[in-house]
């Protein structure tokens, strides 16, 4: 099987573990098809070319680069995305990208045996402008497939008149030979930690929780320390946080992607508080299975995709309440058997689920249902 693939994501290196695993175990000749150039909040990231068995990459001058439903390849390079020698065009875009458009009209154009389809995480309802509605109506109508990222964006697109097939399938993987558990008692000294320590690992906003973490433990009444991973907005929370109670707190604003796996190791719980708002749900929770592979147990809301991640392998707490997470916090801080035994199942869960070899199998076993 031959695939063309256009992923703005995997202009960084770590995402495109699913591809290089496709080409080197034989499951797909894929060919990646990058933007020269892509600024984020973390890296201004530029890929450069790749010549691999089985593995390609091609890099194309893009516009409106940083905008995920905007950007487009310059004409001049799109002419080769409509290729008829392709079994497969997968475009990880949602339905109203601009390059999915471009992609598909170029498929249209030169061969229609070759089978379209896309990935979408998205799992709130929005309500859609022009020409974006327009660009959903012609998406939706040329894609013969389409792997969602949880259920409910399955079951958005469906509510939109998509009559193609479906799979629900994670974008990015987790490589547990360094997702694995691992002494953090080093990382522990170093930061002053006591045991037992609450984790916490992503952008510090409303939606995401934070206030609620701290809220719980405020209420706890015994020792432990949180170790907050992140940045954003609320950084002042933790600082009145700190005043306001005896519970030690360890900020740590950044680390390289590298790190984040020692900080983990060094955690005895996870937390995964986040709620949902009108514009915004929890899509996956990429965090949760790099802590369940390091047997980190998983504290998360009953908020959208956490649930579907999680599964058995951890403790849910209602959403929005503090009350609940305490009484989980305290579940765990109570009973390390518990502890232990929660840690075996995250591993055991990722390994079944959600390992890069895992993710790489599913996607190829849906694109030939095509």
């Amino acid at each position: 099987m031959r695939a063309l693939v256009i992923s703005h994501a995997c202009v960084a290196r770590d995402n495109r573990a699913k591809w290089e695993l496709m080409a080197r175990d034989g499951l797909a000749d894929v060919e990646l098809h990058l933007p020269h150039h892509w600024p984020s909040w973390e890296h201004d990231y530029r890929p450069t070319p790749v010549e691999q068995p089985r593995f390609r990459i091609r890099i194309h001058h893009a516009l409106r680069t940083g905008r995920e439903d905007q950007y487009f390849f310059a004409p001049k390079f799109s002419r080769g995305l409509g290729a008829g020698n392709f079994d497969i065009l997968h475009v990880e875009q949602g339905t109203t990208a601009f390059v999915y458009l471009q992609a598909l009209r170029e498929r249209n154009r030169a061969s229609r045996k070759t089978k379209s389809c896309f990935f979408t995480w998205i799992n709130w309802e929005s309500r859609l402008r022009w020409p974006w509605t327009a660009v959903e109506r012609f998406t939706l109508h040329h894609s013969e497939g389409a792997i969602c990222g949880n259920g409910e964006a399955a079951d958005i697109l469906r509510r939109h008149g998509f009559r193609g097939k479906t799979a629900v399938i994670p974008q990015l993987g987790v490589d547990t030979d360094f997702y694995s558990p691992g002494s953090g008692v080093a990382l522990r000294e170093r930061l002053g930690l006591k045991a037992p320590v609450i984790g916490f690992i992503g952008r510090l906003v409303e939606e995401k929780g934070i206030r609620l973490l701290l809220d719980a433990a405020k209420k706890l009444d015994s020792p432990a320390s949180l170790l907050i991973l992140g940045s954003g907005p609320l950084e002042s929370e933790l600082l009145r946080f700190q005043n306001e109670t005896r519970i030690q707190l360890v900020h740590v604003p950044a680390v390289p992607h590298d790190a984040v796996r020692d900080y983990i190791r060094a955690m005895d719980m996870l937390v995964l508080p986040s709620f949902s708002t009108p514009r915004w749900k929890e899509q996956f929770g990429h965090v949760l299975i790099e802590a369940m592979a390091c047997e980190v147990p998983v504290i998360g809301s009953t908020s959208a995709a956490i649930p579907e991640v999680i599964g058995d392998a951890g403790l849910l707490f209602q959403e929005g309440s503090s009350d609940d997470l305490l009484l989980k916090l305290k579940t765990l801080m109570d009973s390390p058997s518990e502890c232990t035994r929660l840690g075996k199942l995250g591993r055991e869960r990722v390994l079944a689920r959600f390992t890069n070899g895992q993710v790489a199998r599913q996607t190829v076993e849906f694109w030939k249902t095509l």
